[in-house]
């Protein structure tokens, strides 16, 4: 049993965090699960947002680390990543 119950998107679409679910929907990533989930807290869902956008879309790390963290948030959630 989760702990925590996900918000609808539909809901989320008229939050605040709307521009960034729909840019999540738009590129596929990350997970709208990301935002079901986080959108409790919708400051701390937009900053987590901003954060990963920063470190997965803006170049500003390696891609050979993106790919290492994917692989270890991957197996941390137990996901065939």
């Amino acid at each position: 049993m989760p702990n925590i119950s996900m918000i609808d998107i539909a809901d989320l679409e008229k939050s605040m965090l709307a521009p960034f679910v729909k840019k999540a929907l738009k590129n596929k990533a990350p997970d709208p699960a990301f935002h079901a989930m986080m959108g409790h807290n919708p400051e701390l869902s937009k900053s987590m947002y901003v954060a990963w956008g920063t470190v997965f879309q803006s170049g500003v790390v390696d891609h050979k680390l993106k790919e290492v963290i994917r692989v270890q948030l991957s197996r941390a959630a137990d996901c065939n990543y």
